[in-house]
């Protein structure tokens, strides 16, 4: 999955890293330590795709959030070339066949978080404005986006996305969707984790997981993905995957994601 993996997985802001040891997540790829997802047990990920002439690949990860705005990571937008072209597919599981259930819409507009300050950083959010709407079905539905006010509390949380699943620094890019259980660990644990403040691009806004043991991972080409918990009985979104360390699922790393509902007021009022 993209991520920006912190020496980290990332392919491609390198340079705006401020620390050698992580950068954004590579383009590309699967979950670390995970397993195939289900078809149609994510219906709200899509994967957003980069338009080369007539071919296309995948970049990211990103979530529906209406029919017609796409959420995701800022760096999927920002570290592409000068006037890339993007479309999303929804209502994929296997990125590599011509999918039924897929529908692919051009992005007609890209939207980044204002402090957003390019790389690595914790307002690592933006928006997609799709050229035409979506047709929700079994297979592509909006996600539950965590409320305003809350916070993501410690305990188990699924990882969802089209990673890599290599835990060295050669990536390993699966078709099928990957799901992992991963556990959302306190602010405190994981700037220790991160070499203590300030060594980090870290933030009060980010959220984390774990687990510390190793293993598991969002990995390259995870960014901008989700990170779901359940709520009353919901499967609601709480994080956007950020950045990491590489190899991913190394030991006493975290995984990174922005806190969505921090960002909730700009995300409604630039999506409506």
């Amino acid at each position: 999955m993209k991520l920006l993996v912190l020496l980290v997985c990332a392919v491609v802001a390198v340079s705006a890293a401020p620390h050698k040891d992580y950068i954004e997540l590579a383009r590309g790829g699967r979950v670390v330590g995970g397993i195939n997802a289900l078809p149609n047990e994510f219906p709200s990920i899509v994967s957003v795709q980069r338009l080369i002439l007539t071919l296309s690949a995948h970049i990211c990860g990103g979530t529906i959030i209406n029919g017609r705005f796409v959420l995701t990571a800022a760096h999927c937008i920002t570290e592409s070339p000068e006037n890339a072209r993007f479309a999303i597919w929804a209502g994929s599981h296997d990125i590599t066949t011509a999918e039924s259930n897929r529908q692919t819409i051009n992005v007609e507009e890209a939207i980044v978080h204002p402090e957003y300050l390019g790389g690595v950083n914790p307002s690592d959010v933006g928006l997609m404005r799709l050229q035409s709407y979506l047709n929700f079905n079994d297979f592509v539905q909006p996600a539950n986006l965590q409320p305003a006010g809350s916070h993501a509390q410690p305990g188990p949380a699924t990882l969802a996305g089209w990673g890599s699943t290599s835990s060295t620094t050669v990536p390993s890019m699966p078709a099928i969707l990957q799901k992992v259980v991963k556990p959302i660990i306190d602010y405190d644990t994981c700037t220790e984790a991160n070499g203590g403040p300030g060594n980090s691009p870290l933030g009060e806004t980010n959220v984390c997981t774990g687990p510390l043991t190793g293993g598991i991972s969002a990995c390259s080409g995870d960014s901008g993905g989700p990170l779901y918990v359940i709520e009353n009985g919901v499967q609601t979104q709480v994080g956007i995957v950020s950045w990491g360390w590489m190899p991913c699922g190394s030991v006493g790393r975290p995984s990174v994601y922005v806190g969505i509902s921090h960002y909730r007021d700009w995300i409604d009022s630039n999506s409506a």
